[in-house]
């Protein structure tokens, strides 16, 4: 028996712009992956084109973490002010290593590979002088938002200025950051690690202060919040910011996909959100694309970025680590000191956004049976992606029809347990062809 499939594109009905996919070297994993566990110059080299090369991994967002931990101490990323100031008075005597613990070599790299590299320089917290607890863990509020107490004063316009000095110190390095933000995971207070709290009407009270004062310094920048545990939290922040008068002091809601999925439009106002960091974190490293249907298998995350691009119009999606020493799979790519092993999710962010680049729009695209996925989009140049995931056990032969394209040429590229984004395929299109997407598997269809 055959089965078929009828999925239609249309270019009339234009939906978000993409920024791409990434992840991050934060809590020093970067300096994992540029050799202090071993890996060696060459394989350093390797492994970042292997993440960011257009015709690899095509990744184009890096995360890095502002740090706040004074001092040097494995597994934290050092603050820029390494002595917290008794009042916030000052005085603020910042220092730049230029090294960032290693996150400045990966987005340094990064950009080798891919110059529209998307930087992201976001905070797990304010320094410790800053907050009601004192220190950088044990989450706790900037002092002078509301319910903040047991503070020497309003310290809101000195960490604003902390943030923005660390943009600046990236840009002496001439790295333009695009996205700054001041919290992660404000709805979460781990105790173990640098951590800060805030509601929306408290994040409203801190970007009051941070939204004029960065784009003061840096016009073109965009400010972020808040990176909630997952998309219901950040719902829940985004409806209270509103509520306290702080719609407008925010360019990009960004949120983690630990705690609950992407459902629906995100309550933004129209601003672009993004997904910026999540890992399955708990299973042992896993390199498989469809094998047992957990978490971190690369079939499962083609899924996941499928619903929150189709389903939340979510603009961008970052991986937790990029590379990690370990037997765990908090990471694209395992490093065994000089040896590294990609995994499969990458090739599912690699079936995505080597074909829809950074400026990308997602255009229409709709197919009328349950276990065919499909999205599309049409990149700055003219061309034209379009990813379809076919859930099924079975072949589906497929039959696109195309609306408003006036491409004349469609090449396949196959994911599946034994095709890590290989071509497969070319062929001559007007305004209808069809196809045959193997089970179990992604192909994506690159018009031009």
């Amino acid at each position: 028996m055959t089965y078929s499939a009828t999925i239609t594109v249309d270019a009339s009905q234009k939906y978000q712009t993409m920024i791409g996919g990434g992840c991050s070297g934060a809590f020093g994993i970067a300096c994992q992956q540029f050799g202090s566990v071993g890996l060696s110059p060459a394989n350093q080299e390797i492994v970042t084109q292997i993440l960011f090369d257009e015709n690899i991994g095509g990744l184009s967002i890096v995360r890095n973490d502002i740090g706040s931990t004074p001092g040097v101490v494995r597994g934290d990323v050092a603050s820029i002010l390494p002595v917290c100031p008794p009042t916030p008075a000052g005085p603020f005597n910042y220092v730049w290593d230029g090294n960032d613990t290693c996150q400045l070599q990966l987005t340094q790299t990064a950009l080798k590979y891919n110059p529209n590299t998307y930087v992201y320089a976001d905070a797990w917290s304010a320094p410790g002088c800053m907050k009601t607890v004192g220190t950088e863990d044990n989450g706790g509020f900037i002092c002078g938002v509301r319910g903040s107490s047991n503070c020497s004063g309003d310290w809101r316009q000195a960490y604003a200025d902390y943030l923005v000095q660390y943009v600046k110190f990236y840009e002496q390095e001439g790295i333009e950051v695009q996205l700054l933000g001041a919290y992660n995971e404000p709805d979460f207070n781990p105790i173990t690690y640098a951590s800060m709290e805030s509601d929306g009407y408290q994040a409203k009270d801190f970007l009051e202060v941070l939204y004029p004062t960065a784009k003061a310094a840096f016009p073109n920048i965009s400010i972020a919040c808040c990176d909630a545990t997952g998309a219901r939290q950040e719902r829940n922040i985004l409806y209270e910011l509103e509520q306290a008068g702080g719609a407008d002091l925010f360019d990009v809601a960004t949120w983690h996909n630990y705690q609950s999925n992407p459902e629906r439009p995100f309550n933004s106002n129209g601003k672009p959100n993004m997904m910026t960091e999540w890992a399955d974190g708990t299973g042992m490293w896993n390199a498989y694309w469809d094998v047992t249907g957990q978490l971190a298998e690369g079939f499962q995350w083609a899924l996941y970025m499928h619903n929150a691009f189709v389903n939340s119009d979510t603009s961008g999606y970052t991986h937790w680590w990029c590379a990690q020493n370990t037997t765990g799979d908090n990471a694209l790519i395992r490093l065994n000191h000089d040896s590294y092993f990609v995994s499969a999710r990458l090739w599912a962010f690699a079936s995505y956004f080597r074909f829809a680049r950074p400026g990308s729009v997602r255009i229409e695209a709709s197919s009328n049976v349950e276990n065919v996925y499909v999205s599309a989009y049409v990149n700055t140049n003219g061309t034209v992606a379009i990813p379809v995931i076919n859930a099924a056990h079975f072949p589906y032969q497929v039959t696109i029809n195309l609306n408003g394209i006036s491409a004349t040429t469609a090449t396949a590229y196959l994911t599946d347990n034994e095709h890590n984004v290989t071509m497969a395929g070319q062929t001559q299109i007007g305004g209808t062809f069809q196809v045959t997407v193997e089970p179990r598997a992604m192909k994506t269809y690159f018009l031009s």
